[in-house]
């Protein structure tokens, strides 16, 4: 229902959206210092709109790095240790409140 996404949209954007979704931009504006990290930036300020509006939404799984899992798992690492770290306890303090 609309009408339902729309409430629970803004209860999530004022109670919890918002910071998560500054979270995600500083994280974004970190990985564009590096050049390596830059496509980590550009997929951060995708996750902006779905920090800050996320009912009603869908994700779409894509095949991540085809034929390249060893380049995929390298970079979830460099992700988890540069930003993914404070991000998931940002989310998990955002779950229990």
């Amino acid at each position: 229902m609309p009408v339902l996404r729309a409430i629970g949209n803004v209860l999530w954007l004022l109670l919890a959206g918002w910071w998560l979704a500054l979270g995600y931009a500083i994280a974004g504006l970190m990985m564009f210092l590096l050049i390596v990290t830059i496509p980590f930036g550009v997929q951060s300020f995708k996750l902006v709109g779905f920090a800050l509006w996320p009912f009603g939404r869908t994700v779409v799984d894509a095949p991540a790095a085809a034929g390249r899992p060893a380049l995929s798992a390298i970079a979830n690492l460099l992700w988890l240790a540069l930003a993914g770290w404070w991000l998931a306890v940002a989310h998990l303090f955002a779950g229990v409140i």
